[in-house]
């Protein structure tokens, strides 16, 4: 048996007995240690046993060393049975107490040799409850008037009585303050775990050395023996024993690592369901949508109230498409089937396209439409000529929506190994606080442009996804009254040949 095993105490046991009965443990194998060594040395002077025995003094210390060390182990022994309570306290104090008796002559006992009677009290304080001290100073004097009156004939000495008592008092203060503060740190400690293993998400704290030091409960089931090795796994979603965990991790100063832990399983399949869903919905409108514009046109050819008519229900047709492709684009994006196919094309009409597409819109507002292209951009690059023109149609489109008055700016600027598209208007802008938030799904510059103006809230996140995936980036300025600036900065790659 190990000796920390050996000296430990099941957690069955009350916490302060436990930590008591601990204690005791401790200072018992301390005694033990010292009565083999006594023992040890006894026989290093290579003196023969039986010489050993005659010699008085010799004998002496064998036989109170090899006492010492049976006494100890019978009570380190019964200090582990669980219903023996401080009945192993009680005995090690009396055994200090008939220890210091027999160690010295009855004179020296209540002479210089008080202070060996302080040893049994200060030790009832600590393998004891705190009000033990009063006993064991009660029988240190005790035992004190015994020699003095009955053994010695004097007078007892009042003095180290009162010191005994004054001792068990500053003893019984001492330890009722440290168990005060060890119960409530404890309490604390246990409102801390109750509240730990509360927490859906599994919680982890590592060291500096990366080794775990704490973990609720939810952790343990989450990741079980890969709790090891955490320290390997970095941030976002990894699969672990047939689930897929998210990992946050953040540094807390004089702790270590902390990790969360989050089971993402049932999200990412009621994400991925819904984006089928979506993707079946899209699909699906789009067809009554291409019949309902195409009977639109026709309409539109018969007589002017019949083209006002026909042309409010391809407008609205339009705005359902626009809002169908949106949806299907964003599933598609979320379940990771989006591609982009690099081809030749001419940025010149992408641009014209979408600049033709818009300005019927613009005149309506009576709204400057100004495109212009870098001169040094080339005729020709590779890139997704779909992809590109959706990135402006939402730009320009959100730019000519927002706009009430003045112009819509856009301008193609060529870099050394970039090229950039910049929208700039003249609308309501964007307020800071809602900047961080715009390019999300389902989320809008204000709360006056959602009700003020319709759709679905996905085009600047399909942009950014879009501008993601071309290995590029898009950034935003915007003053509220005055207008906004989105410059998407994409990698210039030029056709060879």
């Amino acid at each position: 048996m190990r000796l920390p095993k050996l000296l430990g105490l099941p957690d069955t046991f009350d916490p302060d007995d436990r930590r008591r009965r601990q204690l005791l443990n401790i200072i018992l194998a301390l005694f033990i240690a010292a009565g083999f060594a006594s023992i040890l040395a006894t026989f290093s002077y290579g003196d023969p046993l039986m010489e050993i025995l005659h010699d008085r003094d010799g004998f002496r210390i064998l036989l109170s060393s090899i006492s010492v060390v049976v006494l100890f182990s019978l009570l380190l022994l019964l200090n582990r049975w669980e219903r023996a309570g401080t009945l192993a306290g009680w005995l090690f104090v009396l055994s200090l107490i008939a220890i210091t008796y027999v160690s010295d002559i009855p004179g020296e006992l209540v002479g210089s040799g008080l202070i060996l009677w302080t040893l049994p009290i200060l030790a009832g304080g600590i393998v004891l409850p705190p009000h033990a001290v009063f006993v064991a100073a009660s029988l240190v004097s005790a035992i004190n008037l015994y020699i003095s009156i009955a053994v010695l004939h004097e007078s007892s000495n009042p003095y180290a009585i009162a010191i005994y008592f004054a001792l068990a008092a500053l003893t019984w203060l001492g330890m009722s303050i440290a168990n005060g503060a060890i119960r409530a740190a404890r309490m604390e400690a246990q409102k801390n775990a109750a509240i730990l293993d509360g927490v859906a998400d599994g919680v982890v704290v590592l060291n500096d050395a990366d080794q775990v030091v704490l973990a609720n409960s939810a952790a343990l089931s989450l990741m079980g023996s890969g709790l090891n090795e955490l320290a390997s796994q970095g941030r976002g979603q990894q699969e672990l024993r047939g689930r897929v965990l998210a990992f946050e991790w953040s540094d807390v100063k004089d702790v270590g690592r902390v990790a969360i832990v989050r089971d993402v399983s049932r999200q990412i399949e009621i994400e991925r369901a819904k984006d089928a869903m979506l993707g079946v919905v899209s699909h699906e409108m789009r067809t009554p949508l291409a019949a309902i514009t195409g009977f639109a046109e026709v309409i539109a050819l018969r007589n002017d109230m019949a083209t006002q008519m026909a042309e409010r229900i391809r407008v609205n047709a339009q705005r359902l498409t626009y809002m169908v492709n949106d949806l299907l684009d964003h599933a598609q994006m979320q379940s990771g089937k989006l591609k982009i196919h690099m081809e030749p094309f001419s940025p010149a009409s992408a641009l014209l396209l979408v600049r033709n597409l818009l300005s019927g819109l613009a005149e309506q507002k009576s709204l400057k439409l100004k495109t212009e292209i870098d001169p040094a951009l080339p005729d020709i690059m590779l890139g997704d000529n779909g992809r590109i023109q959706q990135i402006l149609v939402n730009l320009m489109g959100n730019a000519v929506k927002f706009t009430d008055y003045g112009e819509v700016c856009v301008w193609f600027k060529a870099l050394e190994t970039e090229w950039q598209m910049v929208v700039r208007d003249t609308g309501m802008g964007i307020p800071a606080e809602r900047l961080p938030d715009i390019f999300e799904p389902f989320r809008r510059g204000s709360d006056y442009a959602t009700r003020r103006h319709q759709g679905a809230g996905l085009g600047l996140s399909i942009v950014r996804k879009l501008v993601t995936l071309m290995e590029g980036k898009i950034e935003v300025q915007s003053t509220v009254g005055e207008g906004s600036v989105f410059t998407v900065t994409l990698p210039l790659k030029k056709v060879n040949g």
